[in-house]
């Protein structure tokens, strides 16, 4: 069956409304899961003998992103919270646990 081009404009811009509405319904829950996740990585980091600086150079970014990271002063984007994850030979899933 195909859609419509009317009906597939429609989904699209309702899928589009329910990103932007997720993105911004908790603040709150976002700020919280980004404190987790860098609690969990400087947890790790710490258990894997690392500084700052060596998971820095290991990431290629600069010693204060990493520290931003832990905070939870910043957020890290899934591709940099991958190699963050092979770095500490860590499965991602445990940053969300």
């Amino acid at each position: 069956m195909s859609m419509s081009a009317s009906t597939r404009s429609e989904t699209q811009d309702t899928l589009t409304q329910e990103l932007r509405n997720a993105a911004t319904s908790s603040p709150g829950f976002d700020r919280d899961l980004v404190a987790m996740i860098g609690t969990r990585i400087a947890m790790r980091r710490s258990l894997c003998g690392l500084s700052k600086l060596q998971l820095a150079a290991r990431l290629g970014i600069d010693i204060e992103d990493v520290s931003g990271y832990e905070r939870g002063e910043k957020r890290m984007g899934s591709k940099l919270l991958l190699e963050t994850a092979k770095q500490l030979k860590a499965s991602p899933r445990l940053f969300f646990q």
